[in-house]
């Protein structure tokens, strides 16, 4: 009677596999065990790259499956030690009665310990070994691995999209690699970050950044993007700089804290002032943050509008026959008139009054200048409010770096969840408000070098001219895009509308100009409140003294 036999050989490390290493010797000297024995191989499985620890291997459950059959393909599974089987002793014990279930007899040829009770126990004994000893240098491993990294080092995975790795020095036999930059796939890369914040553009979201990227055969290393992989490259530190290693547990998949990970710097492909500025973007679109009609709506005020009684948003409701579009406090939509007297008004009316407001008492040439009159002047007349205004905001920069600094070690200290949203919005708040300060004080340490002024009645005619032309001439949505650079909030109460703006935003657009989009992350800076002259429908909110 013929007995049939499989071969199950296996290494560790795909490294291991590419430089077929074991393979082939594992293969043949089973071979010639079978052989010896008048055994008949009718089948090779082979592994490459698979953990013993693990037993979801492929390869290894379609052998298993393959013992189960019905017609009896095999008697022995044969490998070269036991420790090619598993390295689990749980799953082995596990995996061995399975097969004995179905008649096949695990056989190592380097281990000929016999099918007695004394052959089991040493079986197991020399299983628990072989689980012991793969945990100990899977720890040794990884305690290199995470030095290596401290070192700036790249631990021989494959490169994050834009880059590529170079050999940067030779320890004996190993090679130190580092990552560098990859320009064809970093073009894509800023690219991606480039339609983010509306460089060129009204800023796209990630739907519509990776059907831009695809319609027009951009691919990332031969993959189409999605929408996941999109996101995923937007929020990846390692492209300002910063990557981290140890992020991930990769044995079971799950995130470690991150006091475990090991920060390292890298090639920037972009800015991190464009970095936080995207988050700041990713966030303001977020579903569970902001409706996705308030994103994608063409909608005016949509987001920036609220109830005077209440401070809840504004909500858009239709009447009858959906002919006229109405303003709405949303609480006392969703609660009643007991939560909030609330208040509704025509949505075309309010947005009339507020463009025609703005209009005329902010973009007119000579009341926006009179707004700008202390970025009007020259570095010799207000040197003195200069030093003071610098003073004040190295002092706001040095507490958002401390909070920054204050909410890392809160997560470090295992206080707070890394994936809390509120830690991530509070986050990208304090980065940005931290930028727009360090903008600020570049803008003012060049203003006070220098005896001329940044801002022109010149600049500030074009500003002028090119604000009202969009806000009465431009699509729904560059309206909207527009009024967000000059509107921070609209506050409605009976009668009472109050518009509250942005100074410094005014000012930096003024200075270097907006182009042919505004910018996308309103200024979290000192708001601009017009003066006095109230009228019977609108007045505004006085500047606090």
């Amino acid at each position: 009677m013929t007995v049939n036999a499989a071969i199950y050989v296996r290494v560790s490390t795909a490294r291991q596999a590419d430089a077929d290493l074991s393979l082939p010797d594992q293969v043949a000297q089973c071979r010639r065990y079978c052989e010896q024995r008048g055994w008949e191989v009718i089948e090779v499985f082979t592994e490459p790259g698979a953990s013993a620890l693990d037993e979801d291997r492929p390869v290894f459950q379609k052998m298993i499956d393959r013992a189960r059959k019905p017609d009896h393909p095999f008697d022995h599974l044969v490998v070269h030690s036991l420790s090619r089987f598993s390295r689990d002793a749980l799953h082995s014990e596990f995996y061995v009665r399975q097969l004995r279930k179905v008649g096949v007899e695990l056989v190592s040829i380097t281990q000929d310990l016999g099918q007695d009770a004394s052959g089991e126990f040493i079986r197991k004994v020399l299983n628990v070994f072989d689980e012991h000893q793969s945990r100990e240098t899977a720890k040794h491993v990884h305690r290199s691995m995470l030095e290596n990294a401290r070192q700036g080092f790249w631990n021989g995975s494959r490169p994050p999209f834009g880059y590529a790795t170079e050999i940067k020095e030779r320890r004996g036999p190993r090679e130190k690699k580092v990552l560098v930059v990859n320009e064809e796939e970093a073009r894509t890369i800023r690219l991606l970050f480039k339609l983010a914040i509306g460089a060129d553009s009204r800023p796209l979201g990630v739907k519509a950044i990776a059907t831009y990227l695809n319609e027009r055969g951009i691919t990332r290393r031969g993959r189409r993007f999605s929408t996941g992989g999109v996101y995923g490259l937007l929020t990846s530190t390692t492209y300002y700089g910063k990557h981290h290693f140890n992020r991930t547990d990769t044995r079971n998949g799950k995130p470690r804290p991150p006091s475990e990970w090991i920060e390292f710097e890298v090639p920037a492909i972009i800015d991190e002032q464009t970095f936080n500025t995207v988050q700041a973007l990713l966030q303001s679109r977020n579903p569970k943050r902001v409706a996705p009609r308030i994103v994608n709506g063409p909608t005016l005020l949509a987001g920036i509008a609220r109830c005077g009684y209440c401070g809840a948003g504004l909500v858009l409701n239709t009447g009858k026959g959906g002919v006229y579009r109405y303003y709405c406090c949303s609480r006392k939509m969703r609660e009643g008139a007991i939560a909030c007297p609330g208040m509704r008004i025509r949505m075309d009316r309010l947005d009339e009054i507020v463009v025609n407001e703005i209009a005329a008492r902010v973009l007119a040439p000579d009341r926006l200048g009179g707004l700008l009159k202390t970025y009007t002047k020259s570095s010799s007349e207000q040197a003195g409010q200069i030093k003071d205004r610098l003073t004040q905001l190295r002092h706001a920069h040095k507490e958002a770096e401390a909070a920054i600094t204050r909410l890392l070690a809160l997560v470090e200290k295992g206080l707070m969840d890394p994936d809390d949203p509120n830690l991530r919005e509070r986050l990208v708040g304090l980065k940005l408000q931290r930028d727009e300060l360090t903008v600020e004080i570049a803008d003012l340490t060049k203003r006070a070098s220098s005896d001329q002024t940044s801002i022109t009645p010149e600049k500030i005619d074009r500003l002028s001219n090119l604000l009202r032309d969009k806000l009465y001439n431009g699509s729904p949505e560059l309206k909207q895009a527009y009024a967000r650079l000059v509107v921070r909030q609209v506050t409605v109460k009976g009668k009472e509308i109050r518009i509250r703006g942005s100074k410094a935003a005014l000012a930096r657009a003024a200075s270097s100009g907006v182009g042919n989009n505004p910018p996308a992350v309103l200024s979290f800076v000192r708001g601009w409140y017009a003066l006095g002259e109230s009228n019977p429908c609108l007045r505004r909110e006085r500047a606090p003294s």
